[in-house]
């Protein structure tokens, strides 16, 4: 065995895994100070100043959650100010009412002649009482001798209104028609009224369809037009018919009249006018002819 000597001796009694202070998983000031006098011999300044680090390490960790805060405290509040304006907006503000439909004017068809006065009556679809007043107190105006006075009929019904048709118009008058002759006419009917020298003449007029055709419906109707159309002599009375139908010509025009007075110019005349083959119903015998004049001088 070799000799123990004294510096083999320090050495067997030296530690063979001395302990090495730890430092502590928490930084604080104590640590610190401890590390501090662990390692060195601090002065008061070092420790004056270790300790002004650690407070403003500490301030700023504090401001910066202070501040975290703080913002957090604005979002809610701004979300809230948000949600209360939308609330009162939608509580106290009038709804949005829905746009209106703009309702559709009629526009009356261009007349086939020349007018000088127009008169627009509105009726409701099934009221008879009202159309027959109208039209009679549109009868019973004065104008200036030898002009025509338009007359536009409306139908409303409800929120709908439309101009009246030949139909329309025979149907309030009750008046029969012979088959298949408003099928060949166009709806779009010119009524219109002549004032003549001693009384005004109802009259009308419309495209057809079939010239020919328009003819040979109106002669066969000739056997009863008379006492079918007596509604549009209104107050004036005719005569004991005379005579039949019979042919006239005005203006190289060929047309139909039924004298009814031996005195006064009254009766039932028709034709069908070459020029965009327009039917005109008159009843009397200078109406027809202006409204023959006029159709001449139509462009």
């Amino acid at each position: 065995m070799p000799e123990q000597t004294p510096e083999n001796k320090k050495t067997e009694l030296a530690p063979q895994n001395p302990k090495i202070p730890r430092k502590p998983a928490i930084r604080t000031m104590k640590s610190d100070v401890e590390e501090l006098f662990s390692t060195t011999k601090p002065s008061l300044i070092q420790l004056i100043g270790q300790e002004a680090t650690n407070k403003r390490f500490t301030e700023n960790k504090e401001t910066v959650q202070r501040t975290k805060i703080t913002k957090l405290y604005y979002f809610i509040a701004s979300g809230m100010i948000i949600l209360l304006a939308a609330t009162g907006v939608y509580l106290f503000l009038p709804a949005p009412q829905p746009t209106p439909i703009a309702l559709v004017k009629l526009e009356a068809p261009a007349p086939f002649f020349a007018i000088e006065t127009a008169r627009t009556i509105e009726i409701e679809k099934n009221n008879r009482d009202q159309f027959l007043r109208l039209v009679e107190d549109s009868m019973r105006e004065e104008e200036r001798e030898g002009t025509f006075k338009r007359l536009i009929i409306k139908l409303s019904d409800g929120n709908q209104e439309k101009f009246a048709t030949l139909k329309d118009f025979f149907n309030f008058y009750y008046i029969n028609t012979p088959r298949g002759l408003l099928e060949n006419l166009d709806d779009n009917v010119m009524f219109f009224i002549y004032q003549g020298k001693d009384s005004n003449y109802f009259g009308l007029a419309l495209k057809t369809k079939d010239p020919d055709r328009t003819w040979r419906d109106f002669i066969s109707w000739e056997t009863s037009l008379f006492s079918d159309l007596q509604p549009l002599f209104f107050d004036r009375k005719p005569d004991v018919v005379i005579a039949p139908f019979e042919d006239r010509t005005y203006r190289n025009t060929d047309w139909r009249f039924l004298k009814l007075s031996s005195e006064k110019d009254l009766g039932i005349g028709y034709t069908v006018f070459p020029a965009g083959n327009i039917l005109v119903l008159t009843t009397g015998k200078e109406e027809m002819e202006t409204a023959i004049n006029r159709l001449f001088e139509t462009k």
